[in-house]
């Protein structure tokens, strides 16, 4: 009985600590407010913020305003600064570049929400609306951002043009046991409010190395970490976004004549690139191209390479193009974008071509 009473008392101190640490550690950092957008406003660390019904939003709008929008969205925890490299091939290209903060990310606001499907569809369709967007855009998502820029496709057919996916989620993702550790209800809360941070820096400072300016990605990085609902946010991601369940909506896209683009590093360990296969078998219409020996960093290490891809694609947009199947080969016109051709992408037929979709 007395073994039973110390036991509870030394339980009841434990959580009373647990308790005080995560309560403290929401506290330790500064909210990500008015002041505090404009101090990095005012130091060149922030381009616009607007207001959305779901919170403020950061974001990077460029090039000329009678041009076609191309709207980018970043993955799962770098923002959008990921983009960067971007901005000038597309704007010099002929097109209006939209980059910008998920919720929860960057220097967007975090709100006390769930992190779902749902809710990251709205942000996109809100801030469009917001911005005055009334023609199709030209959708790009990348890793998490494709699997959020695949249910926008399907849910809002009308609002999109093309759609480019690189190393896609929503079919599938790497696991691991931290996070499943993390998954768990109380012991991921206080995990992910007291160590996100150094958990976020760790991987971050492994991406960087494969950056073309590792210190510039690690400062950019580090700065949405500089403020409290960080972790909060990937947390609820964690447990509510279908990061390996959105197959309706890949499936809803692919049966829409919509010309589509996938872009994947066959050595990506995060996004693994076997889920290609069935990413073509539910977008029929999706030309594939894959890379051997690059990973899920393909966006930001390899930005010259998938930025020609993609303003080489969004250049023919009056053709659609069909996919060679799991194996990737380039089929149809833009089989002929790049004289490389890769393990995985041989030469192929031309396929039929539509107009473009008004």
């Amino acid at each position: 009985m007395a073994f039973v009473k110390g036991f509870g008392i030394l339980a009841a101190a434990v959580l009373l600590i647990m308790s005080m640490s995560y309560w403290a550690a929401g506290k330790a950092r500064p909210a990500l407010d008015a002041a505090a957008r404009a101090a990095l406003t005012a130091e060149g660390a922030a381009y616009d913020f607007i207001e959305l019904p779901g919170g403020t939003v950061h974001y990077r709008l460029e090039g000329r305003v009678d041009a076609p929008l191309v709207v980018l969205v970043h993955g799962f925890s770098t923002p959008s600064f990921v983009w960067n490299d971007y901005i000038a091939p597309l704007t010099d290209a002929g097109y209006r570049v939209l980059a910008y903060d998920n919720f929860g990310r960057g220097l967007s606001d975090r709100p006390a929400a769930v992190y779902d499907a749902d809710f990251f569809d709205r942000q996109l369709d809100e801030l469009l609306d917001a911005l005055g967007v009334n023609r199709r855009i030209d959708l790009v998502g990348y890793s998490m951002g494709g699997a959020i820029a695949t249910i926008f496709a399907a849910r809002h057919p009308e609002r999109v043009r093309s759609l480019t996916l690189i190393a896609p989620a929503g079919l599938g993702v790497e696991g691991s046991g931290n996070v499943n550790l993390v998954l768990r209800p109380l012991i991921g809360d206080w995990i992910m409010r007291l160590f996100d941070a150094r958990i976020a820096y760790n991987a971050a400072a492994v991406e960087a190395k494969s950056a073309p300016n590792p210190g510039a990605f690690l400062a950019n990085f580090n700065r949405q970490l500089e403020y409290r609902g960080y972790g909060d946010a990937l947390l609820s991601t964690l447990r509510h976004y279908p990061l390996g369940a959105a197959h309706e909506a890949f499936a809803a896209a692919g049966r829409s004549p919509r010309p589509v683009l996938v872009i994947w590093g066959e050595a990506d360990d995060t996004v693994p690139f076997s889920h290609a296969t069935q990413l073509i078998e539910l977008m029929p219409q999706a030309q594939l191209r894959s890379y051997p020996g690059m990973g899920h960093n393909i966006t930001f290490a390899q930005a010259p390479l998938v930025s020609r891809l993609l303003t080489d694609f969004l250049a023919v947009q009056g053709t659609r193009v069909t996919s060679g199947g799991a194996a990737g080969k380039p089929r149809g016109p833009l089989a002929r974008m790049e004289a490389r051709q890769c393990a995985s992408c041989g030469p192929g037929d031309e396929g039929p071509s539509e107009p473009t979709l008004p």
